[in-house]
């Protein structure tokens, strides 16, 4: 066993009879692995489009767009003027520069946006940043919902100036709370429709309604915050929405509660009950003129014993005796099987499917359509999923589950899939040459065909049983509408809803004579049915939280039950009804008998219009940048050693170059490593120089043998320079290929001593200018929650070759030539040094919120000049001083269970948040080889060369950073040794 000390002692120590090491402390884990500059692990951002960007100057924004947006620019530029022509004077303030907007004709494209460098999380569909007041955003949404859309994001924008007072780097005051922020971007943006209001009404009429200093996040912030500032209007009227930003903008500390406190003379306690109270006035009484979704259905029910999770956008078999829905209990979306007269599940059909797709497509309760459809003949499930580039047709097996098929398209943004009834083609709804129609794809031959190809936004197709009629939704003026054409001639649509709410989602009742589809006309998404026979509407479902997404359960001995999707006390659930026991008699509508003229159909147009000036139009240089991210990592270890790290992240506009900077430092003493990142197209490239300077603490004494201070001794130094390319083989796995020349200086020697006694020279005085290649395969799968990575695996293995150019060997005092090790400075390889590792994570859900954590690191240098790994500390294996394992070959192993303690813990002082425990056992070891033997347990079954830990710990976020408490103590394997060590750092755990 070899041990190398810390930096701050030259002593020898003792490590096991026979066996020990006089060695000058090298401080630096991967002090030698020169590592290529991509990231160590993370998903890739892949562009699989070049964008040829173009920047267009309107008055009040520069409009970032490529070649096949440009028939899209008018309406862009039409819809920033208007949101910022209401805005400034909503907010009475003016911004002085331009506005960056960065539009992307796609979500698909979206996606591949750099300016966030890691992946956009699932359910973001634009965003704004402090940093250079920025927008990004996708333009494939109906007109109402993208001006609505631009408004929430150009609000964000606003209020970034105001809290910064409009200085570039200055940052938002505080930490303002995410009701706060999204709120009033949903208020000013206007884009709360009934299907965003449930989530409030259901907070309310369960009594779920939470304070305004609570720090909470997801969706339902958005809808929190929106309510309060409708209270806020309502009570002291718009111009307080104002005062209370400022307010808060000029309070101390930016503190949430001293803000209310200024603006409205209340304290925060006060403002909470009379909110409370003005929410219950407005949402309670409905509760009694409705219902619950309870209350017109059965619901269905997941296996005894599950919790948490979703169940949505249910699909009827064509045998009534099945439902196929979307479920989310497993952390995972998938598509489950229920019984249908027993309203339970069956089996997960899709679990297993993370090797073939990233996730099933899942729409909200705002966007348009089901997610799944049955076959005619019930043995398959369409639905859309998430590959690589965009969307993929996938047909799930019923009878056995898994993928029956996977089919590729060139159309973006697919929705709604549904069968026609002779099986041989889906029909689904999708953006092609940024229009959104409704489209056709033949199972067999693959051929796609576009059948409305209009201006109009379309959606949610449906056959006939006979397959005569296609009925579809489509946006007419700011309300979406239910229209039907004849498959002989699709050229001629028939209107068969009007008025001023949304009709949307249809499906065809067995025999066909009926249309059931969800509608708002009552105030919330509630079930409808249209006899088309009759022209007469009923109404199936009156919930006040709202009830969506209709399928129809033909019964074996006739007739129909229909399925639908409820909302209530913050679950999406499944519910069964029976149509003869509607909830209000049916009443005579219209339904059009002559085809609509398309040109007499309203548009949706905006309060300015811009005529699109072509001396307008630059092209995008890229090479202005600006500090776009700062990331730090601070521990200190049980001997009170500070290890720090700080990574400075540069960015153009578009963040497809970067400059990333890292220092790192030991004691205040630093590293230097700087890199240039080019991401703009799939295979990336980067340049990297970088410097490293390591450093002995030599004590110095006073007269009483007291250590007064410590003088420092560079002991090994590398400067080096590289050229890294990076090939993206998916999402989640890529090669990097890098060579680089270097500059490697030793300033110290060490010795070890084997069993028999000899001594051997094992790091010596040497310098190095040599070339180096290396290669690495790097695999992602990680899934995360809000407090780390909960499933999913990670995996690096490295690999790296320099030559022996000068073959000099050592220069060494006489009397150490004679200790020199025959394998250490020998000249007869050509190889100077190579080295290769692994590093492997595995992450085991068992549970919502907890989880095993598994990793794996290993590494061996050879060669004339072998390099040394150091571990221990801190998170490799505690209990250890922190790098005090050296050696040509090493590895640790971690195994962790961590689990939940507190989600909140509010002081005096401070707040913690996401308070989470672990235990863990940690094992690991390092050795010389051509020096010592290495065996992993001795004859007594107990640890011979290599050590180990177990203990427990508590991480907790603290000022938005990770912060971690570990708890360790060494094991033998069957004893423990001295008392629990203490180590605390700051960072993410791995």
């Amino acid at each position: 066993m070899t041990r190398v000390l810390t930096p701050r002692s030259h002593a020898a120590r003792s490590l096991k009879p026979g066996i020990g090491i006089s060695i000058v402390a090298i401080c630096v884990a991967s002090l030698l692995a020169v590592a290529p500059a991509g990231a160590q692990f993370g998903k890739n951002k892949i562009q699989y489009r070049n964008f040829d960007w173009k920047i267009y100057h309107s008055q009040h924004f520069d409009i970032y767009y490529y070649e096949t947006e440009a028939q899209l620019l008018e309406k862009v530029a039409s819809f920033a003027e208007s949101a910022y022509d209401e805005l400034s004077r909503t907010f009475d303030y003016q911004i002085q520069d331009p506005t960056p907007l960065i539009v992307y004709d796609t979500h698909s494209a979206f996606l591949q946006n750099n300016v966030i460098l890691n992946g956009i999380p699932e359910g973001v569909g634009a965003f704004a940043t402090s940093n250079r007041f920025r927008m990004v955003m996708p333009l494939d949404l109906p007109d109402p919902q993208l001006l609505a859309l631009l408004k929430h994001e150009l609000t964000h924008i606003f209020q970034y100036h105001i809290l910064s007072r409009g200085k570039l780097g200055a940052g938002l005051r505080g930490q303002p709370p995410q009701w706060f922020m999204e709120g009033m971007a949903s208020y000013f943006g206007d884009d709360e429709g009934p299907s965003d209001r449930k989530y409030m009404v259901d907070a309310v009429v369960n009594d779920r309604i939470p304070s305004v200093i609570t720090q909470g996040g997801g969706f339902f912030a958005y809808r929190y915050g929106h309510a309060v500032f409708d209270y806020i209007e309502e009570r002291w009227g718009k111009e307080a929405v104002l005062d209370l930003i400022y307010e808060f903008r000029n309070t101390l500390g930016s503190r949430m509660e001293k803000a209310i406190e200024r603006t409205f003379r209340m304290d925060v306690e006060d403002f909470d009950a009379e909110f409370r109270r003005w929410a219950r006035k407005k949402y309670l009484p409905s509760l009694l003129e409705t219902g619950e979704p309870g209350d017109f259905g059965k619901p269905f029910r997941l296996e005894p014993g599950t919790f948490g999770g979703q169940e949505l956008s249910p699909a009827a078999s064509p045998s009534g005796d099945l439902v196929a829905s979307i479920t989310t209990d497993k952390g995972e979306i998938d598509v489950s099987l229920f019984d249908a007269p027993k309203r339970r599940r069956i089996r997960n059909l899709t679990k297993g499917f993370d090797k073939q797709i990233k996730s099933i497509s899942v729409h909200n309760s705002r966007q348009i359509g089901s997610d799944i459809s049955f076959s005619p003949d019930g043995n398959s499930i369409a639905a859309f999923a998430r590959r690589e580039g965009g969307f993929s047709l996938i047909l799930i097996d019923v009878l056995n589950g898994g993928l029956r098929k996977i089919i590729d398209m060139e159309v973006e943004q697919q929705r709604s899939p549904s069968w026609h009834p002779d099986g041989q083609s889906i029909v689904f709804s999708g953006n092609l040459n940024g229009q959104f129609d409704i489209f056709s794809i033949d199972i067999d031959t693959l051929d796609i065909t576009n059948l409305t190809n209009d201006d109009f936004f379309d959606a949610a197709p449906v056959f006939s049983p006979d397959g005569r009629w296609l009925t579809y939704t489509s946006y007419v003026g700011d309300h979406a509408q239910l229209f039907r054409a004849s498959t002989a001639d699709l050229s001629k649509r028939y209107q068969l809803t009007t008025g001023d709410f949304d009709n949307k989602e249809p499906v065809y009742s067995a025999e066909g004579n009926r249309i059931y589809f969800t509608s708002n006309r009552t105030g919330a998404d509630n079930i409808f049915g249209l006899d088309l026979e009759k022209k007469q509407l009923t109404q199936y479902t009156n919930a006040v939280t709202g009830c969506d997404r209709p399928t129809v359960l033909p019964l074996p001995e006739g007739g129909e039950r229909l399925v639908y999707g409820g909302y209530w006390k913050g679950r999406s659930d499944l519910y069964m009804t029976d149509v003869e026991e509607p909830v209000s008699e049916p009443v005579a509508v219209q339904i059009a008998s002559e085809p609509a003229v398309m040109g007499e159909l309203e548009q949706f147009e905006p309060d300015i219009e811009v005529t699109v000036d072509e001396e307008k139009i630059d092209p995008y240089g890229g090479f202005k940048f600006f500090l776009d991210d700062a990331q730090n990592f601070v521990g200190v270890d049980s001997n009170q050693v500070f290890i720090g790290r700080v990574l400075l992240s540069f960015s153009d506009y578009l963040g497809d170059r970067r400059i990333l900077v890292n220092v790192a430092a030991v004691d205040a003493l630093s590293d230097f490593d700087a890199i240039y990142l080019n991401q703009r197209k799939r295979n990336q490239w980067s340049a990297r120089l970088f410097d490293r300077r390591i450093y002995s603490f030599e004590p110095e004494f006073d007269d009483f043998g007291f250590v007064t201070d410590f003088d420092r001794r560079q002991v090994y130094g590398i400067t080096g320079a590289e050229y890294t390319r990076i090939f993206p083989l998916s999402f989640n796995r890529r090669i990097e290929v890098t060579a680089g020349a270097y500059f490697r200086e030793f300033d110290t020697f060490g010795q070890a001593r084997d069993t028999n006694g000899d001594d051997f020279v094992v790091i010596a005085p040497r310098s190095d200018v040599y070339p180096q290649i290396s290669a690495g395969f790097v695999s992602d799968t990680t899934i995360y929650n809000s407090w780390g990575p909960v499933g999913g695996h990670r995996l690096r293995i490295q690999a790296s070759w320099a030559p022996d150019i000068e073959k000099d060997g050592f220069d060494l005092p006489d009397e150490i030539v004679p200790l020199i090790t025959p394998a250490f400075g020998s000249t007869d390889s050509d190889t100077l040094v190579a080295n290769i590792s692994i590093d492997a994570r595995k992450y085991l859900p068992i549970t919502r919120r907890t989880n095993f954590a598994f990793r794996f690191f290993g590494r061996s240098s050879s060669g004339n000049s072998p390099q040394p790994t150091y571990i221990g500390g801190l998170d490799t294996i505690r209990g250890f001083r922190t790098r005090s394992l050296g050696g040509f070959r090493a590895f640790y192993g971690n195994a962790e269970f961590r689990f939940p303690l507190i989600d909140q813990l509010v002081t005096p002082i401070l707040a913690f948040q996401g308070i989470r425990g672990v235990f863990f056992f940690d094992i690991g070891g390092a050795w010389f080889p051509e020096v010592t033997d290495f065996d992993l347990i001795g004859d007594d079954d107990r640890l011979e060369d290599a050590v180990a830990s177990y203990g427990f710990g508590i991480s907790a976020r603290l000022f938005g950073l990770s912060a971690n408490w570990d708890f360790s103590k060494r094991y033998d394997l069957k004893d423990s040794e001295g008392s629990f060590e203490t180590d605390f750092w700051i960072g993410t755990r791995f």
